[in-house]
């Protein structure tokens, strides 16, 4: 657990390297052929696409064991499996059909087909056949041309019905080799259109990358509407059908309004004003309704009742901003659902598709204003906004009619880590007191740590992290503030000793202002990084460090200030002396999150001049000298 303390409170400064995963090089798909066909089931009443997803793989190495694996969920169903060993049937071929989970948590309702396929030498290829069918069109939303493997070719077809309103949208197509081609069935009256792809490599997964829908080639479905077997289907030809259908979702919710005013008025019991009672809804459902699944724009986009998140304490975000809604809506607060996409996903609702959202939020209209309020952020203030959702277009309930917003973007600002040190020089160490403060993210990002860890381990795991895990760090008298107050900044402050900070030789002081060296080893490796990169938040680092100087005592050759600054990041060092006292003041900000390949090399530069003053030890030498 003081591991992962530590991840939370390293992983956004520590770019270093930019780690990737490889891509799986022990087979490649040599061929592809993939089918999609709008049809009309007579029996059920409705448009339903059946796909055939045919995949030949061949081995690159002895003894493959090759997972295979299709997700679904409750609108798309698996009919058939079928799998080849050079061209024959293999016999013990038993898939698992389970519920997609991590960690033992339920992914909504995806679930998974799952089995090994086994090539035993070299050039052994294996073909494998989905069947598959989606019963709503409006679930049919992407087809990705990549994979976890090369593809050397693949064909892509979707059979188009002219009674079928369908528009295809090709998505990051850039250099790939990707050709198109269109005919008229004049039999079945369809519209024929098929990709060929040729040589795509295996999909590169890089930490801190932007989400798939940036990257890799794929097709954005937008079914819009059907006319056929005397029926008239409306699927999302605008956002306003779009919002009819989600609005038809959360219209009727049947919740228990008697358990969810009864728990409003417990909350709000003796506040007298609008902002504390709201903040103590908001909170309530913060701290106290567990936040336990991940949706990627697929499936599940009805919440659950209020009152049974209440009484269940988990939920996932539709069914926390229902939650939430609900008890301010009780309070008398104009409080509404909201839908939107985090910047994991490419689109907005320019484009009308079950892809271009993946989260819902409450919005919550005060006195003019919309205050956006997501209780999945644990421990954000309620005027604080996450990254990941900041500039993101926000389509809010109004009725029958819908309100299109975007959540503000906030500046580094919002974001804070603070760290002031008065220390002195005791023989061969640096004795004294150290303070901290936290804001926004960066205190979310240390109280995800310290409330993750039991108690009676969590000031081990605090020490760890402020001595940077460093045994020569000696922390005492340590005191932090409530981990429990979003509306607060979280504090820490201390005494230490850092043992063996100071080198003597010669009557002169050697000593190192630094010791965390934040983004030291963030180079970015160039020749091995495929994507942009993009920092989890924006960083405001403030760092002030005043060393009491020996008695006739003096700085010596004191490096020259640094001073970086561009539209995206800056890097400020100096020194400082006055009398008696050296001051070592740093501020490190990244204003923009995006990185792009094109702003590498500057950035390694600008990495490597941090580093050389980084890299400077201090001189301190007698006046007389």
């Amino acid at each position: 657990m003081i591991k992962r303390l530590l991840f939370y409170f390293l992983c956004l400064f520590i770019c270093s390297s930019v780690m990737a995963d490889p891509a799986d090089s022990s087979a490649t798909i040599t061929s592809s052929k993939n089918s999609y066909e709008f049809v009309y089931n007579k029996k059920s009443g409705r448009v339903e696409v059946k796909e055939i997803l045919n995949t030949v793989y061949t081995s690159n190495n002895y003894m493959v064991k090759l997972p295979v694996a299709e997700i679904y969920n409750n609108d798309v169903t698996i009919d058939n499996v079928e799998a080849r060993v050079d061209n024959r049937a293999v016999r013990d071929l038993n898939p698992t059909y389970s519920y997609y989970s991590a960690d033992d948590v339920f992914f909504s309702d995806e679930k998974i087909c799952y089995f090994p396929l086994f090539l035993s030498k070299k050039g052994t290829s294996g073909n494998v056949v989905f069947t598959e069918s989606v019963d709503d069109p409006r679930y049919f939303t992407t087809i990705y041309f990549t994979d976890q493997f090369e593809v050397k070719q693949r064909e892509v077809t979707i059979r188009i019905p002219r009674w079928m309103n369908a528009e295809i949208k090709e998505m990051n197509f850039g250099s790939y080799h990707i050709m198109r081609s269109k005919t008229y069935d004049s039999d079945s009256d369809e519209d024929i259109i098929t990709y060929y792809i040729q040589n795509l490599p295996a999909m590169h997964r890089e930490e801190n990358s932007p989400g798939p829908t940036y990257i890799y080639p794929h097709l954005l479905v937008m079914c819009k509407s059907a006319s056929v077997g005397g029926q008239s289907f409306k699927y999302f030809g605008s956002v306003a059908d779009q919002y009819d259908w989600y609005r038809g979702l959360v219209k009727n919710m049947d919740n228990n309004n008697e358990v969810i005013n009864t728990k409003a008025k417990e909350l709000t019991a003796g506040l007298s004003t609008d902002i504390d009672k709201i903040k103590a809804i908001f909170y309530y459902v913060q701290d106290n309704i567990r936040y336990i699944a991940f949706e990627d724009g697929l499936a599940g986009f009805r919440p659950e009742k209020a009152d049974e998140v209440l009484r269940k304490k988990y939920g996932d975000c539709k069914g926390m901003a229902n939650l939430t809604r609900s008890l301010l809506k009780s309070s008398g607060f104009d409080a509404r659902l909201c839908w939107l996409g985090t910047d994991h996903i490419a689109y907005d609702y320019n484009t009308p598709s079950l892809a271009v959202d993946n989260h819902m939020i409450c919005g919550l209209i005060y006195k003019g204003k919309t205050i956006y309020l997501d209780a999945t952020q644990t421990y954000l203030g309620m005027n604080d906004y996450a990254e990941r959702i900041q500039g993101r277009q926000v389509l809010m309930e109004d009725g029958d009619k819908f309100i299109l917003n975007r959540i503000p973007v906030e500046g580094a600002s919002q974001n804070y880590d603070f760290e002031a040190s008065k220390l002195s020089i005791n023989g061969s160490s640096l004795t004294g007191g150290i303070s901290h403060l936290w804001k926004g993210e960066d205190k979310e990002d240390v109280l995800i740590g310290v409330n993750s860890i039991k108690k009676e381990n969590a000031d081990e795991a605090m020490n760890r992290f402020l001595s940077n895990n460093n045994s020569d760090y000696l922390i005492t008298n340590l005191k932090i503030s409530s981990t429990t107050n979003p509306d607060k900044d979280f504090t820490a402050n201390y005494n230490v000793e850092i043992k063996n900070g100071v080198s003597e030789f010669s009557k002169a002081y050697y000593v190192d202002f630094d010791l965390r060296k934040e983004l030291l080893n963030s180079t970015i490796k160039i020749d091995e990084r495929k994507h942009d990169f993009w920092f989890v938040h924006k960083i405001n680092i403030c760092k002030e460090t005043e060393l009491t100087l020996p008695a006739n005592y003096k700085a010596s050759g004191l490096p020259e200030a640094l001073n970086i600054v561009n539209p995206d990041y800056e890097f400020h060092i100096q020194y400082v002396q006055s009398p008696g006292k050296l001051t070592y003041k740093k501020t490190l900000l990244v204003k923009n999150t995006h990185l792009p390949l094109a702003k590498f090399v500057q950035w390694n530069k600008d990495i490597e001049q941090l580093a050389k003053v980084y890299n400077e030890t201090i001189t301190l030498k007698p006046v007389s000298e």
